[in-house]
């Protein structure tokens, strides 16, 4: 930020976030990432958990205090979060999160199929509370933190602008299309459909979300021009060169300015 500065960078148009090769790739994580926030099915459940609840053999007062205990999950798991996001990384975070849904709600679409015994109702409790818990680690709090550390000052407010309009469009389809898709046309089997998502929103994140903490934006857009960020395959001196000499990795000349 004292580099950013000391150059006096002015904020950028919207437009310019479109148009500016690296910042755009920066962008399109920014976008997936919330994507993956919203449809990773977390509002589903949160609407819809007394529902989800007696579909799965509960009883309504039962269903209700499994409701508090779900809120009451997600505020312990995201309050441990905090101490673990600059211990761990944003990264590996956020890949548990999406992984441990993952697992979770293929769990929970078996247990909502045969929920007939008390034991699948009992293992339909547990993958629901793990499925919030794992939210909480990484999808709840991750995408944001990683927004606002992918761009410099001059682009951070139209993109962090265009992720705020990305998450809430997705919060509202979620929230108008899950419950006549439960109740009505896929029923138990709804839950399949986060469970896809969540396995490309993982590959997504593994292939192209680069680990932000205490690092330079020229640092993390070094590891995104090299194309596989698991690896850093570009070393940082290199891009620093490619940038003072105003040229991409394609050779296409870029402004960061």
């Amino acid at each position: 930020m004292q580099e950013e500065q000391r150059q006096q960078q002015h904020s950028a148009r919207m437009v310019d976030v479109f148009f500016t090769p690296t910042v755009r790739w920066a962008l399109f994580i920014t976008v997936f990432l919330q994507l993956s926030q919203q449809f990773s099915g977390i509002n589903a459940v949160i609407y819809y958990s007394t529902v989800i609840f007696q579909s799965a053999g509960f009883t309504k007062q039962v269903a209700q205090y499994a409701n508090l205990g779900l809120g009451g999950t997600n505020v312990l798991v995201t309050v441990i979060s905090v101490f673990l996001m600059d211990r761990l990384g944003r990264r590996p975070l956020h890949l548990t999160g999406i992984g441990g849904m993952f697992i979770t709600s293929l769990i929970l679409v078996i247990s909502l199929v045969v929920r007939s015994t008390p034991l699948w109702n009992k293992i339909s409790l547990i993958m629901t509370i793990l499925f919030i818990a794992f939210f909480a680690i990484g999808p709840g709090s991750i995408p944001w933190l990683i927004t606002a550390e992918l761009f410099t000052h001059a682009y951070n407010v139209p993109a962090s602008s265009i992720a705020v309009l990305v998450n809430w469009s997705a919060n509202f389809i979620v929230g108008l299309g899950f419950k006549p898709l439960f109740t009505g046309l896929l029923h138990q089997y709804t839950f399949l459909l986060f469970t896809g998502l969540l396995l490309i929103f993982f590959l997504l994140t593994f292939f192209f979300v680069p680990e932000t903490k205490a690092k330079t934006v020229d640092t993390i857009y070094a590891e995104i021009n090299a194309g596989r960020v698991w690896s850093k395959r570009q070393p940082r001196s290199q891009y620093l060169h490619n940038r003072s000499s105003g040229n991409d990795d394609d050779g296409s000349t870029v402004n960061y300015e």
